[in-house]
């Protein structure tokens, strides 16, 4: 994964080892200060819907349209894909579990960026369902200094979904038959992130995407066992 992505796995799984799910309040987002303006936070509000509690300036900037305070429906409201990612991510947070997804985009017909996203858990009591995602996007080129609004062109392929294990898992029995079908439609597996294999490149410096894939395990054959062990 980008050094990003891998900047905010390392200080989730330093609060918990992988073994529980860290609260909010221990989030010191002074640590992550170089990822501030690409992180976001997610949280359910009391009618199941996703909304943005904290967007990053590169991202609001980037869409052209201010995020914090708005349901991700109301953002992503146009898009099929979009909508798909909005269950996965309520699914994630009443699991208690992580998410990253990538591919590509594109904001208008001349714009093209890799697509990063990932998205860990939190305890949070005063959330709904008790735990909010706080999350970061690759960083991308902007060109948007006039803040104009993209979402019109907005387009977005994934190729890859994989599930962070806290020690929780998403698996195919919690995902509805939409979701799996439209997974099916694109050819993506769902996926376990192999957080320890990750995080070892990302010790050594080895963080570019484009070289290798993300690794991952097959969800299929992971036992009790196996997947306390991921992390």
């Amino acid at each position: 994964m980008s050094p990003e992505l891998c900047q905010l796995l390392a200080y989730w799984r330093g609060l918990c080892s992988g073994k529980s799910l860290p609260e909010r309040s221990q989030l010191d987002l002074r640590q992550l200060a170089p990822l501030l303006s690409w992180m976001f936070i997610l949280e359910m509000g009391a009618d199941g819907s996703l909304r943005y509690r904290l967007a990053g300036s590169s991202l609001e900037e980037g869409v052209g349209r201010g995020m914090a305070g708005r349901t991700y429906s109301d953002i992503f409201q146009d898009h099929e894909q979009a909508a798909i990612m909005e269950e996965l991510y309520a699914t994630a947070l009443v699991q208690g579990c992580g998410l990253v997804r990538a591919g590509s985009f594109s904001l208008d017909e001349n714009s093209h960026f890799d697509l990063e996203v990932l998205a860990v858990p939190f305890g949070d009591s005063r959330a709904m369902g008790g735990t909010v995602l706080v999350g970061v996007v690759r960083p991308f080129d902007i060109l948007n200094e006039g803040f104009l609004d993209h979402w019109g062109g907005f387009k977005q392929q994934l190729t890859s979904l994989m599930v962070v294990p806290s020690p929780r898992l998403v698996t195919h029995a919690q995902l509805s038959e939409r979701v799996i079908n439209m997974l099916d439609a694109m050819d993506v597996e769902l996926r376990a992130l192999d957080v320890r294999a990750v995080l070892d490149r990302f010790r050594r410096g080895e963080t570019n995407p484009e070289v290798q894939e993300i690794p991952s395990l097959d969800l299929a054959i992971l036992t009790a066992d196996q997947t306390l062990s991921l992390n």
